[in-house]
């Protein structure tokens, strides 16, 4: 399984893809004027205060350092918090996990269980990347979803390991801060496993229309991230988005909410926290700005 590795921050790679051009303005050396607004939020508790960063987390080389004032809240923080532990499961249970949950036992195959039209553009995916579509056939429909978006990522020069995600693990297991995590590879692998409800090509559907939309958005994207813009940012992701009812709610809705909870108890304790979660995960009625107001959290952009 030549994902494992890449399953340690797998959740963005199929469901919050965001592709970063490499002139993008992140740096303070670009000469570039600095936004007025970033993709960063403070939120006051009761005895602690957060600074909840939206990540992107497959960038191209080249965009680092980020902006000053990113950098100046974590230094702020002695903890911090990231979607997952990509160091809670071993590859082995990962790799275990992948073959059980993701491919077919039984003699099924991905052809036999997806529409003609959704296996035909699985295949314009996997024909641009110059593999055979054989590769994929006892893949179930997650997990090929999973395995072109990682692919197509790679074709096009992104990185996980070099994600926001990424950077401030690496960054802050090496500055000693305290470190803690919403979720596990595991738990996000069988988040994706059962995604959609009964309706297995969904996820496969969503993803493929993911892949669409970051082509022709991408750019937009970033601008909308760069300054700070999430109602731009809502509209985009929900491109790919709609038709997919239960997968949103699967995979931002219900996970938006039990994060709100963790970021409460985090919020009730000392010493402040910088998180860093996938932007997407931030906008619109049911994201985690807002599910923090309505916990009467104060929340501030910076």
């Amino acid at each position: 399984m030549s994902h494992v590795r890449a399953g340690r921050w797998l959740f963005a790679a199929v469901v919050a893809i965001f592709l970063v051009s490499p002139d993008a303005a992140f740096s303070a050396q670009s000469g570039v004027k600095k936004p007025d607004r970033i993709f960063m939020w403070s939120v006051q508790g009761p005895k602690s205060r957060a600074y909840v960063l939206g990540s992107l987390h497959v960038l191209r080389r080249g965009v680092y350092p980020l902006d000053a004032r990113i950098e100046k809240a974590y230094q702020a923080c002695p903890r911090v918090l990231l979607e997952a532990d990509p160091s809670g499961v071993s590859e082995e249970d990962l790799r275990q996990t992948m073959i059980r949950l993701g491919t077919y036992q039984d003699g099924s195959t991905l052809k036999g269980v997806v529409s003609p039209e959704t296996y035909a553009r699985l295949g314009d995916r996997v024909e641009a990347n110059k593999v055979g579509m054989e590769r994929f056939e006892k893949f179930r429909p997650w997990f090929a979803a999973f395995s072109i978006a990682a692919l197509e990522l790679k074709r096009l020069g992104f990185a996980s390991e070099i994600g926001i995600d990424a950077h401030f693990y690496r960054k802050a297991r090496a500055d000693g801060r305290e470190m803690h995590y919403l979720e596990n590879a595991r738990q996000q692998l069988e988040l994706l496993a059962g995604s959609s409800s009964g309706r297995e090509e969904d996820i496969l559907k969503q993803a493929l229309e993911e892949l669409d939309v970051v082509e022709k958005h991408s750019g937009e994207m970033m601008r909308a991230w760069k300054e700070g813009d999430a109602g731009r940012m809502e509209l985009l992701l929900k491109k790919s988005l709609k038709g997919f009812p239960d997968i949103e709610k699967r995979l931002f809705t219900d996970r938006n909410m039990a994060w709100a909870g963790a970021i409460d108890r985090l919020l009730s304790q000392d010493r402040d926290v910088f998180i860093v979660v996938g932007a997407a995960h931030l906008v619109g009625r049911t994201g985690l700005l807002e599910l923090l107001r309505n916990r009467k959290f104060t929340v501030v952009q910076q």
